[in-house]
């Protein structure tokens, strides 16, 4: 073997050495491994590529990242310069009352000639719902002179302040309460809550049924059914909005209808009130009480389940029929929820509607409302 490979390299050399005589440019000895002239000489070479592609992946990585970042910067800015302006537009139709040293949003419309002992309609909203004045416009033409009404915005709501209290409970129901005595709205009530707001309405029953003249639900869930409801994460909405993603989409024809699809497109709304839903959207939307309100939603059910009795006050609970899709499962709970929690109660489908009944039929809730008014007189 020793001498083949020395044969070999003499071979070599003499070539070599030949080619030099010759004047011809001296070809490299392949190295230890290669495959001659023909083929590759350099085994390194398929690493280098592949360093090569993995390098080009991450900068062209690197470059979409980039302009993501810049888009999202750009983004802000368009946001935090479009809230500027937005405020100006942006004002309160009520009273702005101190409620525990935060302003409160109270709307409030008198009946002319209203007794001492007539109750006032108080509507509530359900979570989420970024501005209760505007989303509650659709009664009030049918209200105004048939009964005094009041909308009171929750803390981070409309155009009411945001506090750094949790949103328990009895803390919402306090300020509810207090709310109203600073608006000089005086019991006793008609509690109207849309959704998750009749929890705010049953809690308020509980501690002052002398206040309370009745209870009307708009589909709604009992307690018992925000003990299980799974709780709504929104943190991407919330940076569609802050990163100017939605205010840039409502330059789109039909975005505002489709954003808005559970609540009729907002097709009963003026466009006054158009408008101060979107400047709500774009402002308030999703902020922290929101977003606190729903992770206290199972712990607020369970405290007002704990303290169930049943309420020596007459309720109505208005079901939306979903377009012909609610189902008797659906009903017969409806059912078993006012007759466990009241001991006058009746339930009521509303036909043609979705979820957001005020935005369909508001002359049902009216209807509703006005029946518990002059039961009271």
């Amino acid at each position: 073997m020793e001498q083949d490979e020395r044969a070999k390299r003499r071979a070599a050399m003499e070539q070599l050495v030949a080619q030099a005589d010759a004047g011809l440019p001296a070809q490299p000895m392949p190295s230890p491994g290669s495959e001659g002239p023909t083929g590759p000489t350099d085994p390194e070479k398929p690493a280098r590529k592949k360093k090569s592609v993995v390098r080009r992946i991450v900068s062209g990585l690197s470059w979409v990242l980039i302009v993501i970042l810049v888009v999202l910067l750009a983004g802000f800015i368009y946001q935090a310069v479009g809230e500027y302006r937005d405020r100006a537009a942006y004002v309160a139709p009520g009273a702005l009352v101190d409620v525990e040293g935060h302003r409160m949003h109270v709307y409030t419309e008198q009946k002319s000639g209203k007794g001492v002992s007539e109750p006032t309609v108080v509507l509530i909203s359900g979570w989420g719902t970024a501005s209760p004045y505007a989303d509650f416009s659709p009664l009030y033409a049918l209200l105004r002179e048939q009964a005094s009404f009041a909308v009171v915005e929750r803390f981070g709501y409309g155009y009411s302040d945001i506090t750094d209290d949790k949103r328990k409970i009895d803390q919402i129901t306090e300020e509810l309460r207090e709310g109203l005595i600073q608006a000089g709205v005086k019991p006793p009530y008609v509690l109207t809550a849309h959704s998750l707001g009749s929890l705010e309405a049953i809690r308020f029953a509980q501690k002052y049924p002398d206040e309370v003249a009745g209870i009307v639900t708009i589909d709604s869930g009992s307690p018992e059914f925000y003990l299980t409801f799974p709780e709504r994460n929104m943190q991407l909405q919330r940076i569609a909005i802050k990163s100017g993603i939605v205010r840039a989409l409502y330059h789109v024809n039909g975005f505002a209808e489709y954003l808005n699809g559970q609540r009729n497109g907002l097709r009963l709304l003026s466009p006054e009130m158009k408008e101060q839903d979107r400047l709500a959207t774009l402002l308030v939307a999703i902020n922290d009480n929101v977003t606190d309100e729903m992770r206290n939603m199972r712990a607020n059910a369970q405290k007002i389940v704990d303290d169930k009795t049943q309420l020596d006050i007459p309720m109505t609970q208005l079901v939306a029929d979903r377009f012909g899709e609610v189902t008797e499962d659906w009903l017969d709970t409806q059912r078993k929820f006012g007759e466990s929690w009241s001991t006058q109660s009746q339930t009521t489908v509303v036909q043609n509607s979705a979820h957001s009944i005020q935005a369909y039929d508001p002359q049902a809730i009216v209807n509703a409302a006005l029946e518990l008014v002059k039961n009271t007189r």
